[in-house]
């Protein structure tokens, strides 16, 4: 075998990173040029289907993405031509939008329609997370949306980043899907800077939760996907620069680089994870820290500093701890009630017990993390029953503590996360 031919890469595994990493940048160009979310992924999956039959013959492309690019319009562009609904819906999209529609004779590919006033988004994708915010589409499908076809997330993985069934998401896309067709709602930037200002809360929220799967993966090898939280941080930086002087962006940049800071130090050779008290702090990182301390000040002395703002503020008291123990817990109980008093959140109830447990006892966080017991939410939510069994573990009620370790395993998550739970479960009825 040549020596270098056994060092290139698999077809199939450069495949699956390309699915895994770039999977939402082709939707987002099929959607932009087509306007019609259905073709898009049909087109794509068409794409994906083709490399798997050519690359293994022909060889993996030096730009792969690109070449799934080219496919998937070619896809896309042919059933078109043999769809004459498909076809109408998207003259009637291009016509709004004052653009050609008709295919560019060299490449094969719908010219691109201009932004308008939108035309400083750098990124296709971020202009798709805004289209998904568009008024017509029903409040509660705008996120599921967002996550699953921007944020490259499983069906599973958004139900479980909105705490909800299964079942239950999946009727939301579909109905989401058919509205935007039905409706010919275009997936692009919005004309004006009021109504991109309208969307923006919407947009921050699904970069956020775009980034906790990432940094607390809910499935997979790794308690830790890097290519989300990097695709989060990435956007984040985009909407802060999009934005200067507005509070949010920037608290919300703030948040997720002082939390991805602790990266380096959060999981073991085993990748399993490691709690924050227990985390060698010198391996955080102390330029992603700066960076997040400034944007912090600057967003909590801002007019409009809100809900990330004051996330971000309470990420940067663990920041500047030396010592968990030399944590101001006492703050962090002060910002929670900010918190909410902006709207009430059972997750931020829960993260506002534990504070309290630190700062006067777990007793007390005990206490309140049991009045949220029925709490819907919180009842699949593998984070509260590990909450609740630290704090039976601290009260030296191990049996308890071992039931809570159990149900938060029975809730799933990364592979990593399941065999620290399995430990400290075991742990538990060893000593109880």
């Amino acid at each position: 075998m040549d020596p270098a031919a056994a060092h290139e890469p698999r077809p199939d595994d450069v495949l699956a990173r390309v699915h895994r990493e770039e999977h939402s940048r082709l939707l987002a160009t099929l959607v932009r040029r087509f306007g019609d979310l259905d073709l898009a992924e049909d087109a794509a999956s068409e794409a994906m289907e083709a490399a798997l039959r050519t690359w293994p013959e022909q060889g993996v492309p030096r730009t792969p993405l690109a070449w799934l690019t080219t496919a998937a319009t070619r896809a896309a562009l042919d059933r078109v031509r043999r769809d004459a609904t498909a076809a109408r819906r998207l003259a009637v999209l291009r016509v709004r939008e004052g653009t050609p529609t008709t295919p560019s004779a060299e490449s094969g590919a719908l010219e691109d329609p201009s932004l308008g006033d939108g035309s400083d988004l750098p990124d296709e994708r971020l202009a798709m997370l805004m289209g998904c915010c568009h008024p017509a589409i029903a409040p509660a499908d705008r996120i599921a949306l967002m996550l699953r076809f921007v944020g490259s997330l499983t069906t599973a993985e958004v139900a479980q980043a909105l705490l909800l069934p299964v079942p239950t998401l999946q009727a939301r896309i579909t109905r989401a899907k058919k509205r935007i067709a039905g409706a010919s709602i275009p997936l692009a930037v919005p004309a004006g800077p009021e109504e991109r200002a309208r969307r923006m809360p919407l947009v921050l929220r699904a970069i956020s939760l775009v980034f906790t799967e990432g940094y607390a993966a809910t499935s997979g090898d790794a308690p830790i996907r890097r290519d989300l939280t990097a695709e989060a941080i990435r956007l984040a930086r985009i909407l802060e620069r999009l934005s200067p002087g507005d509070a949010e962006p920037a608290g919300l940049l703030a948040l997720l680089l002082l939390t991805d800071a602790r990266s380096p130090a959060r999981t073991d050779a085993e990748d399993v994870p490691i709690p924050l008290e227990d985390q060698d702090r010198t391996l955080w990182d102390r330029e992603r820290i700066a960076e997040g301390l400034a944007l912090v000040e600057r967003a909590a002395s801002a007019p409009d500093a809100g809900r990330y703002a004051i996330q971000a503020a309470i990420a940067a008291l663990h920041a500047e701890a030396p010592r968990f123990e030399e944590t101001d817990w006492d703050q962090i109980v002060v910002l929670y009630d900010l918190l909410l008093a902006r709207g009430e959140d059972p997750v931020v109830r829960m993260n506002r017990a534990i504070a309290v447990g630190r700062s006067h006892g777990p007793e007390e966080g005990l206490a309140l993390l049991e009045q949220l017991a029925e709490e819907p939410e919180l009842r699949a939510h593998s984070p509260f029953h590990a909450a609740l069994a630290l704090f039976h573990e601290e009260t030296a009620q191990h049996a308890l503590a071992a039931e809570d370790w159990t149900r938060a395993l029975e809730l799933g998550g990364s592979d990593g996360e399941r065999r620290f739970l399995e430990r400290r479960r075991d742990a538990a009825r060893a000593r109880g």
